[in-house]
């Protein structure tokens, strides 16, 4: 029996196309997973890797998504960072968008419903129950009503991601019961820990924002942003020191809904994952000798 690798695949949104890039470069290399277990963005990747075992495949799917009518139902590209907020029209635009964003909190939960991302994460993920998938995985989602995480691993797999996917605010929450379930991220960004329960070594890979972007007012929206960007870093940094190796890809600032640099991303996934290779090969290694000897100390047979 050699030692059993887990992988934690963090949320990120668009963020996630980093995630396929490093899965290519480790499965070119032949490094392989006993479990998964996804966050949000890492949630959908980790289904669709876990179905067809094939990073390759990820990426052209990926590419047909993104032309797809499903994926412009989302919306995502309405509500990208302003690419030019210096300008006069981009101010206006600004002032005018903030002003309806705030109308629109007050009367409503949601801004597109629950069953366009559903088509999407349908599209995407071949295996629908996770009894079909090839590796096991674990998908987490957060219980707004509770505060609690709820972690699933069996049953419905499209229900289970598009609940870990589900942005607060953005997409339509579940509603069962007294639940409100909403995506894995507001608790657990990186699910090192639902890994460490499971494996003996673990893998992370953050897709975590890089960098914070200037204060450039600092009014009370900005300040709650800042502080709000300030906790989700502290809480992924928290997370991924229990992982034995993290791989931690270039995202710069980008923002979850800048699918238009899904390309670049993914190289920069691939970037990461070659850079850390040799160390992650020799940490797999050793920790499988120690593995062993323990084991042989302790009369265990393989």
């Amino acid at each position: 029996m050699s030692l059993s690798v887990g992988l934690a695949l963090g949320g990120g949104g668009a963020r996630g196309a980093a995630h396929i890039g490093v899965l290519q470069i480790l499965h070119e290399n032949g490094i392989r997973f006993d479990s998964i277990a996804g966050t949000s963005a890492g949630s959908i990747i980790g289904a669709m890797y876990a179905s067809k075992q094939d990073p390759k495949w990820i990426e052209q799917r990926f590419h047909e998504f993104l032309s797809s009518d499903d994926f412009q139902a989302m919306g995502t590209h309405r509500i990208q960072e302003d690419h030019n907020p210096d300008s006069a029209m981009g101010q206006m635009a600004k002032y005018v968008r903030d002003r309806i964003v705030l109308v629109m909190s007050q009367q409503k939960s949601f801004i597109i419903k629950r069953e366009k991302l559903e088509r999407a994460i349908d599209f995407l993920i071949p295996s629908k129950r996770f009894d079909d998938l090839t590796i096991p995985l674990y998908v987490t989602t957060t219980d707004l009503h509770s505060g609690e995480q709820v972690l699933y691993d069996h049953g419905n797999l499209i229900d289970a991601v598009v609940q870990s996917c589900t942005i607060p605010g953005y997409v339509q929450p579940t509603e069962r019961g007294e639940q409100v379930l909403v995506d894995g991220a507001v608790i657990d960004p990186v699910p090192v820990e639902v890994m460490k329960s499971q494996m003996d070594y673990v893998l992370a890979i953050s897709i975590t924002k890089n960098s914070l972007p200037d204060m450039k007012k600092k009014n009370i929206y900005e300040i709650l942003t800042r502080a709000e960007q300030i906790t989700s870093r502290f809480l992924a940094k928290s997370k991924m020191e229990k992982a034995d190796f993290v791989i931690h890809p270039s995202v710069g600032g980008l923002h979850w809904s800048r699918f238009d640099e899904f390309d670049t991303l993914l190289t920069n996934g691939r970037d990461a994952a070659i850079v850390s290779l040799n160390e992650l090969k020799v940490d797999l290694k050793r920790k499988n000798s120690i593995f062993y000897n323990l084991k042989q100390k302790l009369g265990i047979k393989s």
